[in-house]
């Protein structure tokens, strides 16, 4: 993270620092942190820092915004308490393309020439010698940690896309442990969500994000649908950075026959030379090859939450776009080919209860209020 625009003011008075700062980050939103040190001891502490529309990026994999109050109480040489509630904004989750580079740790650097005060400085950042360019982290000894208590809410907005997959989830985390230690309890659930292969919509059945102690997302998406043979189920599951598919049937049979009832409803031996080329299309979509295709790429244009093309009942076919607009209200429009049209809104009441209503062209209204509970 690079902050911009730093304030900085500290006074001193009877063995205490009081502090107040300010930086903005350079992806957008800001920072602040204010309160007490005693400058003696352990330097026991009294830190209040305030995030506002906080924008944390990694390129490969995900962005999202940051608001929301935490405290920093107690001796800053080891022993101290972070603690409070962060609200997570609308989150893009990317599930990235297999083939992902890293230009993994860097080597040792050897200076020539270099002048004495470039010296002093790199000996000083203890960066000299054979531990240069080593992670002081990864040695082990990271020093006592702070203890966590923070509240992570995002009911909402969690948007997960890539190799298909276009979902929304909601929910919580509470972190505890240390930061040396980090202990993530809570998920994030499916709201709503599809996956898409070779032209066929598949709805999902179920669908969470939880974090393991490194905090990169752990993707679990399972869909499943009924064929000739039996029923078939997709399963994505593994690490947001490189997730498995698997494809599951009962009763069992081999994933390339499974794949092959799934998009043509015939035996793997059965199928066309084009056909066995749209079955290697689709598994290069779910193995991350498939690109981010071109409604994915329309949606992101128009600043769109769901753009999607559907076909509706009668057999027309639909695009449908959907928008919060805002924090509880989620309205969605459809235009079929067959001049049809409804306008729908989703208003999140509670957690577990939200009235839907919908309008459409034809004179068709309706209106409703639904529970829901997560067990």
């Amino acid at each position: 993270m690079t902050l911009q625009d730093i304030a900085a003011d500290i006074r001193l008075a009877n063995n205490r620092a009081q502090i107040d700062l300010s930086a903005r980050s350079a992806d957008g939103g800001q920072i602040k942190a204010g309160g007490a040190v005693t400058l003696t001891g352990s330097l026991p502490a009294d830190i209040q820092i305030g995030l506002n529309n906080l924008v944390l990026i990694d390129p490969s994999l995900y962005r999202t915004s940051l608001d929301g109050n935490l405290r920093l109480a107690g001796p800053l040489s080891g022993g101290a308490n972070i603690s409070g509630q962060i609200d997570v904004g609308e989150t893009e989750v990317s599930v990235p393309s297999t083939g992902m580079t890293s230009i993994g740790d860097i080597p040792q650097i050897d200076f020539i020439g270099a002048p004495a005060d470039v010296v002093a400085t790199r000996r000083k950042a203890g960066l000299t010698g054979a531990d240069a360019g080593t992670d002081p982290a990864a040695s082990g000894d990271s020093g006592p940690g702070f203890g966590l208590n923070v509240r992570i809410n995002a009911p909402r907005r969690i948007f997960v896309r890539g190799r298909g997959l276009d979902a929304e989830l909601g929910g919580s985390l509470l972190l505890t442990g240390s930061t040396n230690r980090i202990i993530s309890a809570g998920r994030f659930d499916l709201i709503r969500g599809r996956l898409d292969i070779l032209g066929k919509r598949f709805e999902l059945d179920e669908g969470a994000v939880r974090f393991q102690g490194d905090l990169v997302p752990y993707l679990r998406f399972v869909t499943s649908t009924t064929t000739n043979t039996g029923e078939v189920r997709i399963v994505i599951e593994g690490k947001a950075t490189s997730p498995e598919v698997s494809f599951e049937s009962t009763p069992d049979a081999p994933q390339d026959e499974v794949l092959a009832q799934l998009l043509f409803g015939r035996n793997i031996s059965e199928i066309s030379a084009f056909q066995a080329l749209q079955l290697a299309s689709a598994v290069a979509t779910l193995a991350g090859r498939g690109g981010a295709g071109v409604i994915s790429n329309l949606r992101t244009g128009f600043g769109l939450d769901d753009l999607d093309v559907t076909t509706t009942d009668s057999g027309a076919t639909a695009v449908r776009a959907g928008k919060y607009i805002s924090e509880n209200v989620y309205t969605d429009v459809t235009a079929a080919s067959d001049g049809t049209a409804d306008v729908s809104i989703n208003l999140d009441l509670t957690k577990n209860l939200t009235a839907k209503g919908t309008v459409g062209s034809d004179g068709n209204t309706g209106i409703g209020i639904f529970f829901e509970k997560d067990y």
